[in-house]
Parts: structure tokens; C-alpha cells; sequence
């Protein structure tokens, strides 16, 4: 018999359906912008990493100039450049947008949380961050001399390692 708790709580979404429900939830101001939706949507998935031991996304981060990009959403957003996106994204004209159900009370409040944390920073503050010495960008960047390969993937162990590192920074 399949779980009903399958249907209301998948493994994992997509970076479009996180993205969406922060411009759903938080972008009624006027919107968000790619750079910044990006960015909080990586730090939604490093958190989860953290506090839940699993990814939130079908996805991971990829090492982008700018920071942690999801190659996926760059792709669904990339038409707005840098303006602000006040509307969820549909990922075809045939679907609604994607967007965490409502019924998934733990990632909303997760996203709720990131909001909280980051959302007063602008997008290229979150980039600058994503940047510092010791973050998974940065030392995936390093690796490389700073000429990484497309689509080099940023290792979900490191990423987890540093958001629990900052988890017990906070509590400390």
C-alpha cells in the first residue's frame, strides 16, 4: 500500500518550486531578484542539509562566478535579468507554477526561517557571502584555481559540514 505521507511530502523538490515559494511568500514588496532567489534558495538547501539530514532539492549547487547557482532555475529565470520577479514561475504554460505545498509545514517553515535570516540582504550581499574564506564555493573554487569546469557540483558532504559548522556556531 503506497504512504499517504509520499503524496504530501516528497523527498525533495525542485530549486524552481523552493524559488517560487519564497516570490509566493515574501515577494509581494515588489519581488525578488534572480541573484538574490538563487542565493536563498542555496541557503534553503544547505540548511536542510543541516538540520534534516537530507537535501531539499532534486538538484544540487553548482560553482557559478557568482556564487552557488542552480543550473535548472538560471535557466527558468534567466529572462528577467536582474529585475525583480513578483510572480512564481511556471516551468511549462501547460502546469501552474511549482511551489512547497502548504501541506508541507517543515520546509515552509524552513524557507520561513531562511527569510528571516537572509532576507534583508540584498542579492549581491548573499553572492559576497557565498564568496568568504572557508564556505563550499569558495573552497570548490580553490580547488580549481578559479577556472572551474561547467556544471562542477558542489559536494552535498561539504556543504552539509559547513551548515552544521554555522549551526553550532549560532547555538554556541
Amino acid at each position: 500500500m503506497t504512504s499517504k505521507a509520499f503524496y504530501l511530502y516528497p523527498m525533495s523538490y525542485s530549486p524552481l518550486a523552493v524559488a517560487n515559494t519564497f516570490i509566493a511568500e515574501f515577494g509581494g514588496g515588489g519581488g525578488i531578484d534572480h541573484m538574490k532567489l538563487q542565493k536563498l534558495t542555496y541557503y534553503a538547501y544547505g540548511w536542510s542539509l543541516a538540520f534534516r539530514n537530507k537535501p531539499l532539492l532534486k538538484e544540487g549547487p553548482e560553482v557559478w562566478q557568482y556564487g552557488p547557482v542552480f543550473d535548472s532555475l538560471y535557466r527558468s529565470m534567466a529572462s528577467h535579468g536582474s529585475k525583480p520577479i513578483a510572480e512564481p514561475i511556471k516551468a511549462n504554460p501547460f502546469q501552474p507554477a511549482p511551489i512547497v505545498p502548504e501541506t508541507d509545514g517543515d520546509t515552509r517553515n524552513l524557507i520561513r526561517w531562511v527569510w528571516d535570516r537572509y532576507g534583508g540582504m540584498s542579492g549581491l550581499r548573499l553572492s559576497d557571502e557565498t564568496h568568504k574564506a572557508g564556505t563550499p564555493w569558495q573552497i570548490e573554487a580553490a580547488k580549481h584555481g578559479y577556472r572551474v569546469p561547467s556544471h562542477h557540483r558542489i559536494p552535498d558532504e561539504q556543504i552539509q559540514s559547513f551548515f552544521k559548522a554555522e549551526a553550532a556556531r549560532l547555538d554556541g
